[in-house]
């Protein structure tokens, strides 16, 4: 599979063996319709208001009591996203934080691969910095102008295994195991079969560089640290 791609992008882009990282996209918020008032008709209407002055008034109030304390009740803001299951660390905590960045990030080049050959490496490496995105990027565009697809994407598996912070808190070092058979392949054509150009059942573990910038975490930097090839040699089970 394609979990030695994750090691090895940051530092070779032209290796289809490299390693990329990646992130699922903000659901917009509900917007609220602006209410209305009824003080235009009372204004516009002349010839019912000397007729209704006496009876008027107070309906006229109740009215607009009982509008505006209606939206209160039917406005919902924030509703709590559903949290991933391949979690190790507490969501809420600053571990887990990083752990969310991470993740994000290599779910973003699974989805990368599943849009082959258009890819779209900007969006796939939102949650990754410097020369490890630049690599990324490269190596995903290489892959869009080859016409490289993928197969078998779900098998793409991948876990944190362990996190350190240091840095007074602003950076993080994570192990992270991935493992599976996901395949890159260059698709049929009418003169030529299909070419498996990566389609080995691999595990690999990786270390990486997970920065705070601002107000999020970012993978900058990767180290792989071990890796396997062959389903029965799965370093991460």
């Amino acid at each position: 599979m394609l979990a030695s791609l994750l090691a090895a992008c940051s530092s070779s882009s032209a290796d289809p063996a490299a390693e990329t990282s990646v992130a699922p996209e903000p659901t917009p918020d509900s917007v609220e319709e602006p209410e209305t008032t009824t003080t235009s008709t009372t204004t516009t209407s002349t010839t019912i208001a000397p007729t209704t002055t006496t009876t008027d008034p107070p309906p006229v109030v109740d009215t607009v009591e009982t509008e505006t304390s209606e939206p209160a009740p039917e406005t919902t803001v924030g509703e709590p996203v559903p949290e991933p299951t391949n979690t190790t660390f507490d969501p809420a905590t600053l571990e887990g934080e990083v752990e969310q960045a991470v993740l994000a990030n290599l779910t973003a080049f699974v989805t990368c691969l599943e849009e082959l050959p258009s890819c779209d490496a900007q969006k796939a490496t939102a949650n990754a910095l410097f020369e490890y995105a630049d690599g990324n990027v490269e190596l995903m565009n290489e892959w869009n102008a080859a016409g490289y697809e993928a197969r078998d994407t779900a098998d793409y598996n991948f876990r944190v295994d362990e996190l350190e912070l240091f840095v007074d808190d602003t950076e993080a070092l994570v192990e992270v195991c991935v493992w599976g058979g996901t395949q890159l392949v260059s698709p049929a054509t009418d003169t030529s079969p299909e070419v498996v150009v990566d389609g080995d059942y691999t595990s690999a573990v990786n270390r990486y560089l997970v920065r705070r910038i601002g107000d999020g975490w970012f993978v900058t930097a990767n180290d792989p640290l071990e890796s396997s090839v062959g389903a029965d040699q799965n370093i991460c089970v």
